[in-house]
């Protein structure tokens, strides 16, 4: 049937994503999948590949580039505008008591990994008699639900004018259900269907495993039916693109291959191995007469070797190639090239003090990749907190009263003293107006990001008062 059926986008992206995840997911993820990262070397033994892969070293530029990323868009608090009196729903946007800014951080983080996935924004199922005004007493607030890229199995949008809508999107969605004997469940793949009918509504249905209807809804809202789905796509995009950090993780594991074959060269190389020239063991023979092979030859430091008689001589096998400096020396070069794709914070620090300029432009191609995303997942999570808003209270809120704004300041280095006399100098001389000092206060970060000017201003006044004596008060 068609619900179990996935786009083609979908299964080309899969293997990429599902690469991508491994990667951050780091060492222990990676080995768990044995050949799939680390190919068996021909002729390999069981054994033999099992001591490969072991020795093999996982340096996880991946975990940490995205960890650096992340931290990057939440170094400062995103902005977020809403109506007066409406901000205590940004609290619990989930259902799970997240805020807004912690379910915007986790989203964004793990968009980084795919460069997909998609948010819901739902209901929960009441009777329709029920007041807009008992409906929030009892906490029945909209919330939405995060869906990664994995989830979103198929799609199809349609043209309505000059806007691409969405027609339908299926879900998959495990479900942890009740199994056989007590306190026993399993885990099936339930099917969500998002559409619009074939009456122009917003219908949601909910498959089980064998693709039977658990229940089906027209969502309501401001007293009618929803026309458009209240999911929005985690791009600017309608059809996935190559995830953010692809190029990052193919060379991780181009330097874990090479990791493994370094270590399983230590390993058989780095212990001489005793042999002795001129003299071979006993020729045994069993029972019957036959002679008995002699075992292979094995190295290491507790194995002795013997060599037929020539010139008699006792010492130790050691390397003495190249090889492993070169699987060395290219291993650093992935490094190098890791550090360029993004991971900077495993790149070792250059020697001398880089000037303020020059390492902005140094970094200004990352930056710039990573406020365009941040740009992307403001504009898509205005869209969404607005539709949000609306079904929770039941209002028509103008697109300009909802805005989100998640961090594109990247640069830590702050204001300097000299920067700062020369700013306030200006703005007293009146060569800029007080909102220009302020603006220019919050991206040094002598201000909170959040900090708003009026709010500064009446505290401002309000010292000023408490400094001022009451009329009639005499002063020394």
């Amino acid at each position: 049937m068609g619900i179990r059926t996935n786009s083609a986008s979908y299964d080309r992206f899969l293997p990429k994503w599902t690469k991508c995840r491994d990667a951050v997911g780091g060492e222990d993820e990676i080995k768990e999948k044995g050949e799939t990262y680390l190919p068996r070397p021909s002729g390999m033994s069981d054994k033999d590949y099992e001591g490969y892969l072991g020795r093999a070293q996982f340096f996880n530029a991946t975990g940490r580039t995205l960890d650096g990323l992340a931290g990057m868009l939440n170094r400062k608090p995103c902005i977020v505008k809403v109506p007066e009196g409406m901000e205590k729903y940004l609290d619990n946007v989930d259902g799970k008591g997240h805020s807004l800014s912690q379910f915007i951080s986790a989203v964004c983080r793990d968009t980084l990994i795919t460069g997909w996935g998609g948010v819901l924004v739902d209901m929960p199922q009441s009777d329709q008699s029920v007041s807009q005004a008992d409906f929030e007493k009892n906490g029945m607030y909209a919330y939405m639900v995060h869906y990664r890229a994995e989830a979103c199995t198929k799609y199809r949008w349609q043209n309505r004018g000059r806007f691409n809508s969405l027609k339908y999107v299926i879900l998959s969605e495990p479900t942890e259900v009740d199994s056989v004997g007590m306190y026993n469940t399993q885990v099936k793949d339930y099917r969500r269907v998002l559409e619009i009918d074939e009456n122009g509504d917003y219908r949601q249905t909910l498959y089980d495993d064998k693709l039977v209807p658990v229940f089906g809804v027209n969502p309501k809202w401001k007293q009618g039916n929803m026309k458009e789905i209240p999911f929005a796509f985690m791009s600017a995009n309608t059809e996935p693109e190559e995830p953010l950090m692809k190029d990052l993780v193919n060379t991780n594991l181009s330097h874990f291959h090479k990791s493994a074959d370094y270590e399983n060269g230590l390993h058989w190389t780095g212990v001489p191995t005793p042999f002795e020239r001129g003299w071979l063991p006993e020729t045994k023979y069993d029972e019957n007469g036959n002679e008995v092979a002699q075992e292979p030859m094995k190295l290491g430091g507790t194995q002795f070797l013997y060599f037929p008689p020539g010139t008699e001589q006792v010492g130790f096998l050691e390397f003495g190639g190249s090889g492993l400096s070169q699987l060395s020396s290219a291993m650093q070069n992935d490094e190098e090239r890791m550090a360029i794709l993004g991971a900077r914070i495993i790149a070792q620090q250059k020697k001398g003090v880089e000037a303020a300029e020059t390492a902005k432009i140094h970094n200004a191609a990352e930056n710039s990749v990573l406020a365009s995303f941040a740009n992307n997942m403001s504009k898509i999570f205005s869209r969404l907190l607005r539709t949000y808003l609306e079904w929770t209270t039941g209002q028509d809120i103008p697109q300009e009263d909802v805005k989100v704004s998640i961090n594109t300041d990247y640069d830590v280095s702050t204001m300097s003293p000299s920067e700062l006399t020369a700013l306030v100098a200006l703005w007293q001389s009146g060569g800029i107006a007080k909102s220009d000092l302020f603006r220019n206060l919050k991206e040094g970060e002598i201000l909170e990001a959040d900090r708003d000017l009026d709010e500064m201003n009446a505290e401002i006044e309000e010292e000023q008062k408490s400094r001022t004596p009451a009329a009639g008060t005499e002063t020394e």
